[in-house]
């Protein structure tokens, strides 16, 4: 007999939304790493645990820490040497499973030489209409500082206010739909501390990439944005089953900020399940964006400085495309315990239409994991 399609996204390890409630106590460790074509590279490793006390209370915890390199485009215009920096952050999570009501909270802490972070998060998951509806609301709160290297008294704060709904439907055996809304608002100091925006000629302060010569900004003022910022975004996922061991899966996700930027993003995916301890899967996923309505490729110093500008690519017009694919596997080494390995390899290309000195970025990411189930 054909397996739901619930079955089946368990089975993968893909759950559409967050991470499934663990039933046994587990360890793991994970590794990722990125390099791209913009002299940046990321490495991160992750450790993780998890504890559940008498099939109903689940009480996680992990650290993770990101140590990147790089001489980017924002690096090398400032006439900054290439740095090393390295973030680490740890995370605490609990829950607890009522008859048809999940609720849980978490906290995580993260910092680096110049940047510190709070974030909180309640959660509740109900399941509806004999476990075939599931909706989960959370609400979340983080807040900042924003440091300079060298300034031990420059602190700047931002804080974000952020709730998310979320609606799983099972339509069939072989089929479930998933919509969801989340919305953000951020309020304080947004901006970088170390980016200049040129005024004039090619709107480039240090070195300019593309000419292999300084930058020929008549000015150069530091980046300023808005100290306000709501973000709403709408997601819509299908997944069918085609088989007890195939399955397929699209989603689409809309976005829009009062900075003006909107994005839309696609992504499809396809799973195959060989044995049923083993999953391959390819994925790939498109996203484009209009540009912030502050962001200007070259500010003219005929209209003076702007109340806000900024130099950040991330605000510009662009699209990317990625594919990925990946393995997981399952080996019971005892009636008691099993071991999870993951290894998943994916490559992005980024294009940018309106950015000196930079039209293009390609990045290849590899991401593996163990985790060992007890």
């Amino acid at each position: 007999m054909r397996r739901s399609i619930a079955t089946l996204v368990l089975a993968l390890g893909l759950p559409l939304f967050g991470a499934p409630v663990a039933r046994a106590d587990e360890g793991g460790f994970s590794l990722f790493f990125r390099q791209d074509s913009d002299s940046t590279t990321v490495i991160a490793p992750r450790v993780s645990a998890v504890g559940v006390i008498e099939d109903r209370t689940r009480i996680s915890g992990s650290y993770s820490a990101d140590v990147w390199t790089a001489a980017s485009i924002d690096i090398r215009t400032a006439a900054t040497v290439p740095i090393t920096e390295q973030r680490d952050q740890v995370d605490f999570s609990l829950s607890h499973e009522f008859d048809d009501v999940t609720i849980g909270g978490s906290y995580y802490y993260s910092g680096e030489n110049d940047y510190w972070s709070h974030g909180f998060t309640l959660r509740s998951v109900q399941d509806l209409f004999g476990n075939t509806t599931t909706l989960e609301e959370s609400v979340r709160f983080v807040y900042d500082v924003v440091g300079r290297s060298g300034e031990p008294d420059f602190n700047e704060p931002s804080t974000t206010y952020g709730a998310k709904l979320i609606l799983t439907q099972i339509l069939s055996p072989e089929a479930i739909l998933q919509i969801g809304y989340e919305g953000m608002i951020k309020e304080g100091f947004m901006q970088s501390t170390y980016r200049f925006v040129g005024i004039g000629g090619d709107g480039v302060c240090g070195f300019n990439p593309d000419s292999q010569q300084p930058g020929t900004a008549t000015q150069c003022v530091p980046e300023y944005h808005p100290d306000f910022r709501l973000r709403n975004a709408a997601v819509a996922r299908f997944r069918y089953a085609f088989s007890d061991d195939s399955s397929a899966g699209l989603g689409y996700r809309f976005y829009i900020d009062t900075w003006g930027v909107t994005s839309h993003t696609v992504a499809a995916q396809i799973a195959w399940i060989p044995e049923p301890s083993q999953v391959l899967t390819l994925r790939y996923r498109f996203y484009t964006q209009e540009a912030a309505s502050f962001y200007r490729q070259t500010y003219d110093p005929m209209e003076g400085i702007p109340p806000f500008l900024t130099r950040d690519r991330e605000l510009s017009p662009m699209f990317s495309n990625r594919v990925a694919v990946s393995y997981q596997g399952i080996a019971q080494l005892d009636p008691d315990t099993r071991l999870k390995i993951a290894l998943a390899v994916g490559g992005t290309v980024f294009a940018y239409s309106r950015f000196t000195g930079l039209t293009e970025v390609f990045s290849i990411d590899v991401t593996t994991a163990v985790t060992l189930e007890l």
